[in-house]
């Protein structure tokens, strides 16, 4: 009874790039902006309910 699978085989799909080359640094810079334009995304979004809000009491 074998579990283990072999991963060198040609079906198997590469997890990485070879022509591309990632830095830990430059994923991180990425993760950081991604959650800061979230977060804009957010407040966006609560100002403009806000906004709504104020606009349906004024009819």
């Amino acid at each position: 009874m074998e579990v283990k699978k072999k991963f060198n085989s040609s079906n198997t799909p590469d997890f990485f790039s070879k022509e591309m080359i990632i830095t830990k640094k430059s994923l991180n810079e990425n993760q950081l902006k991604f959650t800061y334009q979230k977060q804009l995304i957010s407040d966006l979004d609560y100002k403009h309910k806000e906004w709504s809000k104020s606009i349906d009491r004024t009819f």
